[in-house]
């Protein structure tokens, strides 16, 4: 695909602010979309279910946690093109684009590439990587229009959720498959960014519904300097094929498959003659990665109104990256909740997880030994919930107790609270213990990075949490809701590299302490009708007690943005239009200087437009404006040493048909 011509958007930012103005006087009409935002209305929002806390449906007023719920009209109405890009809309959450391809995520701190402290899921599927821990974003970029809503809980989830759940939960839900009938076609195109997909939904018979789902997308090279020169440009094939069968009044059956076809770019780090080995330049080396996972859930609803699931999945993933791995996940999970007195619940599950993995390194100086793997888990929980005094409190308490092979026996318990004084006021509180696990990496490294040597070690234990969190919501006012929360987290034997200067060897031990306190908030307004604005922030303070290392380690205080602001606008106007804007502020990274650049990550706002029309019921066009504010900005680092790139201004049109 050949490169278009790219737009000069100083145009795009003056006629955005005309239709903002024009819009504050005029009157709304309907929306593309059944559930609108603006035709919701605040409490509705508020009162939103969500299964991610608990992993029972629950009011999102009576979650005891930080929760923020991106729903399916905030990513339409965002024009987000994946799911990293529209996590950036939750306070607390820290996203940063290394190239075109990579991200790195994380809640609460701790962000890296592979940021190792917080569990990802697809509909309960974990997507998160034993080797290095975290998540490869470029490989889950799942169908937008297949999402149901991705439920973000900002904060410990060990007791449900199992190991590394430590700073936070991210759950993207897809659709029911009766939610998605007919066909859907979609079509991007502009500056930076293509794509292509389509859906068509189904009956078999009475009883079960299906979709099945294809997209390619690809985005051209990002900036180095300038003129789109970051060799980072790639591209994705995905299917993906969901059914619903009621089996009876009580019983469900649920299947997803998914297969992904992505091949990248990068820019990989030439290095200079030793002893400093230094990064001098940057050659273009050619990536790609191959997987899919089958996932089958039962669901059953028992004599006695309690309810049972059971729910196995198969991943396979072949990656040809800085290394060569073949991997194989197989997971088995079974979860019950009833009631076993008045006011009090149960729910309790068991799970078991097997891992293993081939690795060939395509480098000498970076090597697993050995380079066969596997890695089994088994685990348990139970959680009781207590309400008392017409449900104005409810307490929660329970554990996860597991067995794996690499650190042995693991237990995270919590305590909640929910407090409800009056209607439209909600009180929480929560004290975890949560628990990262050794990955692969800090098992089995053997590595020469220049004249440095990096190993793993057998003896690395898991990292471990202690927080405290509080949290408020406000819905008592119909055009004004508003989320605050606070916490403070102590991290032990946190993980960094120690040996001697200048080469080593350095060995991952469990040498760090870190302190974080912080907070975040969260307010909805609904000036008119036809007009919502919501506005994010978050603030945090590190202390830290940990070696520095040659990756970069003992810098976490200054490695992540202090202040990060944002703030949302949505509004409908007649003739079938609607007009979205974002604006987001990120403090600067003291700390983290990218690969061949002289000045460290500076703060950055960024302002997204979006103009979307509904001429027909069938059919939607939208423009979309990304990265306004400026012509190209740097936002992380690789700590590979790789190279970096800008995030450039872009822009695209999207056409969507409903048949």
């Amino acid at each position: 695909m050949g490169r278009a011509t790219r737009l000069p958007m100083g145009p795009a930012l003056a006629a955005g602010a005309i239709v903002l103005g024009c819009s504050l006087i005029l009157p709304s009409v309907p929306a593309f979309a059944e559930d609108d935002l603006t035709e919701m209305s605040l409490e509705d929002l508020m009162s939103i279910e969500v299964t991610s806390v608990s992993k029972q449906a629950e009011s999102l007023n009576d979650a005891a946690a930080a929760v923020t719920v991106i729903t399916s009209e905030d990513l339409r109405r965002g024009g987000f093109t994946s799911v990293p890009e529209a996590l950036r809309l939750v306070p607390g959450v820290q996203v940063s684009r290394i190239d075109a391809s990579r991200w790195a995520i994380s809640s609460r701190g701790f962000r890296q590439e592979f940021s190792n402290k917080l569990q990802v899921m697809i509909d309960g599927r974990s997507i998160y990587t034993p080797i290095f821990g975290g998540v490869i974003w470029g490989e889950q970029n799942v169908s937008m229009e297949d999402i149901e809503r991705i439920e973000v809980i900002r904060g410990p989830g060990g007791t449900i959720w199992g190991a590394n759940a430590v700073n936070g939960v991210i759950n993207i839900i897809t659709k029911h498959s009766e939610d998605t009938q007919g066909g859907l076609a979609t079509l991007f195109g502009g500056t930076q960014e293509f794509g292509l997909g389509g859906r068509y939904g189904g009956t078999i018979g009475g009883d079960t519904t299906y979709r099945i789902s294809v997209k390619g997308e690809k985005t051209e090279d990002y900036d180095f300097d300038q003129n789109y020169n970051g060799k980072d440009e790639w591209g994705q094939i995905r299917v993906g094929f969901r059914s619903d069968t009621k089996l009876t009044e009580r019983d469900e059956l649920t299947v997803h498959l998914d297969y992904f076809d992505l091949d990248f770019e990068r820019g990989t780090g030439v290095a200079g003659p030793a002893p400093f080995f230094p990064i001098v330049g940057f050659r273009k080396e050619h990536l790609e990665t191959r997987g899919g996972s089958a996932h089958i859930k039962y669901a059953r609803e028992l004599d006695d109104g309690s309810n049972l699931e059971v729910a196995a999945y198969y991943d396979r993933v072949s990656r040809r990256t800085s290394i060569d791995e073949d991997s194989h996940t197989i997971d088995l999970a079974i979860q019950h909740d009833f009631e076993l007195t008045d006011g009090l619940g149960v729910i309790w599950g068991t799970e078991y997880r097997a891992w293993w993995t081939h690795v060939n390194s395509v480098t000498p100086t970076i090597v697993f030994d050995p380079n066969k793997e596997s890695m089994h888990l088994g685990s348990g929980f139970v959680q009781f919930k207590l309400d008392l005094f017409d449900d104005r409190l409810s307490l929660i308490a329970g554990t996860k107790v597991s067995v794996n092979s690499w650190s042995g026996f693991e237990y995270q318990p919590s305590a909640r609270f929910v407090i409800k004084p009056a209607e439209g006021h909600t009180v929480w509180g929560a004290v975890s213990r949560a628990v990262r696990t050794p990955t692969y990496i800090e098992n089995d490294l053997n590595a020469m990075i220049g004249p440095v040597a990096l190993l793993g070690d057998r003896d690395f234990a898991s990292e471990e949490l202690m927080s405290v969190e509080f949290g408020y919501r406000f819905y008592s006012i119909d055009w004004l809701t508003a989320e605050l929360s606070a916490f403070y987290s102590e991290y032990e034997d946190f993980s960094a590299f120690v040996g001697p200067a200048p080469v080593g060897p350095y060995v991952f031990e469990n040498a760090g302490e870190i302190r974080v306190t912080g907070g975040e908030a969260e307010i909805g307004v609904l000036p008119r009708e036809w007009w919502r604005l919501t506005l994010g922030y978050s603030l945090l303070f590190f202390e830290e007690d940990s070696p520095s290392d040659p990756l970069g380690g003992g810098k976490e205080k200054r490695s992540h943005p202090k202040h990060q602001v944002v703030l949302r606008s949505s509004l409908d106007l007649p003739a079938d239009l609607e007009f979205d804007a974002s604006l987001f502020y990120v403090d600067g990274l003291n700390a983290t200087v990218p690969t061949l650049r002289s000045n460290n990550v500076t703060q950055y706002v960024r302002l997204d437009l979006r103009l979307g029309w509904q001429p027909l019921d069938w059919l939607e066009i939208s423009v979309v404006g990304q990265n306004l504010t400026d012509a190209r900005h740097v936002e992380f680092k690789d700590v590979q040493r790789n190279q970096s790139t800008q995030v450039p201004r872009s822009g695209y049109v999207k056409v969507t048909v409903g048949f």
